[in-house]
């Protein structure tokens, strides 16, 4: 006689389709808050984990050419559809960015989308400030809190369309002519620049 224990977790995987830790249609954390399992470093740039956060330093090699990266963080799969959520903290003048669906090759500012991360708490939204699709569209406000404080980030990804979500305000909706399958990326932008990542979670769908 067949064990019947066998058969049940088999028929639910047949039926959702779940044979990975990475489920569609649940939330499944992208940082476990002990080290980078699951991440990829590119074109390097300093990360550790402090505390339970991810912390970028010393980034390097970073230009407007769509043609050449600098140093990132990626995922390590490709996302197509899903809802991106976490938090981050910027040092002054800091400079960051959080990458949605991006390519290896080239600039994944420009090969997918960069959600903009700035100090600039209190200034008039622009396509380079908080929360804009970096080069492409501004947000509707700049829901940017002061330096060092921690945000909270929501994207949307449904097909061409990209909405975002900054510390409870609708900011962005957009329908991109990029890629709607890639890397989601956090970026190392330069020497000056801290930045602080917690509480990432995905939900695919």
């Amino acid at each position: 006689m067949k064990n019947p224990t066998i058969v049940v977790p088999l028929s639910l995987a047949l039926l959702t389709g779940c044979f990975s830790t990475q489920c569609v249609g649940a939330t499944n954390s992208l940082f476990n808050g002990r080290d980078l399992s699951g991440w990829v470093a590119m074109h390097g740039g300093g990360w550790t984990i402090e505390d339970g956060v991810i912390v970028g330093r010393n980034g390097t090699n970073w230009t407007t050419n769509p043609e050449k990266s600098g140093s990132w963080l990626r995922s390590a799969k490709e996302y197509s559809n899903f809802t991106l959520e976490l938090e981050y903290a910027i040092n002054a003048r800091g400079n960051s960015g959080i990458f949605i669906r991006s390519a290896l090759e080239k600039n994944p500012a420009f090969t997918g989308h960069e959600m903009q991360i700035v100090d600039d708490h209190g200034r008039e939204p622009r396509k380079s400030s908080t929360g804009a699709l970096y080069d492409v569209v501004a947000a509707s406000k700049n829901m940017s809190r002061p330096t060092g404080e921690w945000n909270q980030v929501r994207i949307d990804c449904d097909g061409p369309r990209i909405q975002v979500t900054m510390n409870g305000e609708a900011i962005i909706d957009y329908r991109t002519d990029r890629l709607t399958r890639g890397y989601i990326g956090l970026q190392n932008h330069d020497t000056n620049a801290v930045v602080r990542f917690r509480n990432i979670r995905i939900t695919e769908r």
